[in-house]
């Protein structure tokens, strides 16, 4: 009688040890809000982002257009994948950003592994 509380405290024990492990993290995501220069969101812009080398996030180029909302999604995790386990996940990029105009206006933005960030960006006139 006195081995069948120990093994429910054994159970217990290792479920609360390693249940936690595989909870699910968060998705890594970067926003860009694209705006003209009226202050109104722009539907169907492209938007590009570039990783900064020189910030050392790792090589990272992927293209989206922007859903009615104005709202280009991208979802980050194949680039933080490329991180090493003791590396600070913070990725710094260039944001390109069109609609009907020949040129890009460009800004910048920062993510970081496992949380949503938001950056905007206001088209120029041409």
């Amino acid at each position: 009688m006195t081995r069948k509380p120990f093994i429910i405290f054994l159970i217990l024990f290792f479920v609360g040890v390693f249940l936690p492990s595989c909870q699910k993290e968060n998705p890594s995501i970067l926003k860009v809000y694209v705006r003209a220069s009226n202050n109104i969101l722009k539907a169907n812009a492209s938007v590009r982002i570039v990783g900064d080398l020189s910030k050392n996030t790792p090589e990272y180029l992927k293209e989206t257009k922007t859903n009615e909302q104005g709202v280009a999604v991208f979802n980050l995790e194949d680039l933080f994948d490329k991180y090493k386990k003791d590396e600070d996940k913070v990725a710094y990029f260039t944001v390109y950003a069109k609609d009907t105009s020949l040129y890009y206006t460009t800004g910048t933005a920062r993510a970081k592994a496992n949380i949503t960030y938001t950056t905007t960006i206001t088209l120029k006139q041409q």
